[in-house]
């Protein structure tokens, strides 16, 4: 991305351009400054839950790195992931974005096999940071609202 870090941060911090770029998400409430609530519609082949997502950011070092936990509850599934995003300076005055996530899925979404998921999970990922890009680079105005939680808020367990 051609943007600083310091350019790139409120984008991938303000729950409304993360709700207009992340695919399938229908909608999105900043519940306090670490906790987000959203409704996530994802297909894989025939399969096409729509989860109730709770997430919490449980570690943040702006403008470097933005930790995040989700989990996710839909009829006969349910996922639980984390996911880490560092930005680092690229030596030409932009940004690269380095994204990783662990992920464990389990119902008739995860009965479909972890090559179709990866697939899919892939486009998702290329899809959302392509809509991050145009945001950043059509100079949409971006406000930073997430913040690290404190540490006793930082958890979520999957309810059984």
């Amino acid at each position: 991305m051609e943007q600083s870090k310091d350019e790139l941060w409120p984008y991938f911090t303000d729950t409304d351009i993360l709700a207009e770029c992340a695919p399938g998400c229908k909608e999105m409430t900043l519940v306090s400054s670490h906790e987000i609530e959203a409704v996530m519609a994802v297909g894989v082949g025939s399969v096409k839950p729509e989860f109730d997502v709770d997430v919490v950011v449980t570690r943040t070092d702006r403008p470097n790195v933005l930790e995040m936990k989700a989990v996710g509850h839909a009829p006969r599934n349910e996922f639980e992931t984390v996911a880490e995003m560092e930005l680092k300076e690229n030596g030409t005055g932009g940004t690269t974005v380095v994204w990783s996530a662990t992920a464990d899925v389990s119902g008739t979404i995860a009965s479909l096999g972890g090559r179709a998921l990866k697939s899919v999970t892939k486009r998702l990922v290329k899809k959302f940071f392509s809509k991050m890009q145009s945001k950043a680079d059509e100079g949409v105005e971006a406000d930073s609202k997430l913040e690290a939680a404190p540490e006793e808020d930082a958890s979520l367990e999957v309810d059984d």
